[in-house]
């Protein structure tokens, strides 16, 4: 400890109580009370008293405990002097003053870095200005909202953590493998397939129900038509598939599709810059060869989102200015969900059958039934084949045929789970990326 570290302390948390008193002052003002009773110097004698009490207790832990009490029953006391002269029962400023104390005895104390202690001071100043704001957020929630939220934190923070992250193959689970033997059926060489795995598909649940829920939420905070669309793009990264679905079970609805189906392709769009990530740094000299249809796709991809995007949408039946409550199945929907998730693991189950079947030399089958449950592991694999077992071009061919293939089988998807319109003009927009993508092999 230098001889000038306690004095650095101490004017660090008069600096840091004066800009939260600051807030409390002008706050005060805004409100065109005449009497201020607490502001900037309050506030900054507050942090240098938790300070000063941060430092006794590194010294004399009773003498912290007395100051601190008698804080304690200071704000209370005020708290019952303003409550009974103003007859606010608020507690906001109490409260902020509270916190200044402990972010004082936290600087003093050296309890916490002090970069964390600045960004505390920083949230905490926020949520003493956004007042208003927050009440008119909170003023626009309602029970079905606060219900979607609570299912959706029951199925990602409650469930899914306690899921084991374990495969169960057709070898682990008992007597399958006597059974079939029984009726002269040998299973022996795909009983180390992988049936399932509880978290995985739970995580699948989870990611899809998940974007329904960001979506809605930036729909709410920054508006119907740009909030899908940013919730889209980053949900393309994570899972454009997942993405993709969501949309599709939302267009059931009969409203917007256009705007839900320009959603699903800048969505898919996003996972194109994927490509290019993954490829960097696997195999530099694909990256070269693939990046002319890797751009093609791209434009495409944004010209038929943008396209949708502008379209007028037309009149439902329904009234769109009857505006109804939200319900709670509108929000997220833990069906269809589950479902998909279904048809992913059997599909996933299906292509390591072939893998196994076909092997390297049937790549073109083998990637083709891969891609049906994503990208990513033949990418992989061709990254690591291109140049040495495969040509560029073999490799490149192989990408917009899978590329192809992933976007057909979520058109499939969209089918069974989504309306026939969002269908159909997707399927539109996969017929123009994939076109694109052709002309690639041109280049």
């Amino acid at each position: 400890m230098t001889p000038y570290d306690i004095p650095f302390r101490l004017l660090l948390a008069v600096i840091l109580g004066s800009i939260i008193g600051l807030e409390r002052e002008t706050h005060k003002t805004v409100e065109n009370e005449q009497k201020v009773s607490v502001g900037l110097r309050t506030f900054s004698l507050i942090s240098l008293l938790g300070a000063l009490a941060g430092v006794l207790y590194t010294h004399n832990v009773g003498i912290f405990i007395f100051a601190s009490s008698v804080f304690g029953l200071l704000i209370v006391g005020y708290y019952i002097l303003q409550s009974i002269m103003t007859r606010d029962v608020g507690v906001t400023t109490e409260l902020g003053m509270l916190t200044t104390y402990i972010i004082g005895v936290l600087i003093g104390a050296q309890l916490m870095p002090i970069q964390l202690i600045v960004a505390v001071v920083v949230v905490l100043v926020m949520i003493l200005s956004r007042k208003e704001d927050i009440r008119t957020i909170i003023r626009g929630i309602d029970r079905e909202e606060i219900h979607a939220f609570v299912s959706y934190a029951l199925i990602a923070l409650v469930i899914l953590p306690f899921l084991p992250n374990t495969p169960l193959t057709i070898a682990s689970i008992p007597g399958t493998v006597g059974f079939f033997g029984a009726y002269g059926i040998d299973i022996t060489g795909i009983s180390h397939y992988e049936l399932i795995n509880p978290f995985r598909l739970w995580f699948i649940v989870a990611l899809i129900t998940g974007i329904d829920m960001a979506g809605y939420a930036l729909e709410r905070l920054i508006g119907k038509k740009h909030g899908r669309i940013v919730a889209s793009l980053v949900g393309g990264f994570i899972s454009s598939t997942s993405t993709t679905i969501s949309l599709a079970q939302e267009s059931k609805a009969g409203k917007g599709i256009n705007k839900l189906v320009a959603a699903a392709i800048f969505s898919n769009m996003t996972s194109f810059f994927q490509i290019f990530i993954l490829l960097a740094p696997l195999n530099g000299a694909l990256l070269v060869h693939a990046t002319g249809t890797l751009l093609l796709m791209i434009v495409s991809s944004f010209a038929a989102g943008v396209f949708f995007m502008t379209r007028g949408e037309e009149l439902s039946e329904k009234d769109p200015s009857d505006k109804k409550p939200v319900t709670e199945s509108e929000i997220f929907a833990l069906g269809p969900a589950l479902r998909f998730a279904s048809i992913f693991i059997i599909i996933r189950f299906a292509s390591k059958i072939a893998i196994d079947l076909f092997g390297d030399t049937g790549l073109y089958i083998t990637s083709v039934i891969g891609s049906l449950t994503g990208l990513d592991a033949i990418l992989i694999n061709l990254s690591e084949l291109a140049g040495r077992s495969i040509t560029f071009q073999t490799a490149l061919v192989t990408l917009i045929l899978v590329n192809a293939t992933n976007l057909l089988s979520k058109t499939f998807f969209s089918y069974f789970q989504g309306s026939r319109a969002f269908t159909v003009r997707f399927f539109g927009a996969v017929v123009v990326i994939v076109a694109a993508s052709t002309i690639g092999l041109l280049i």
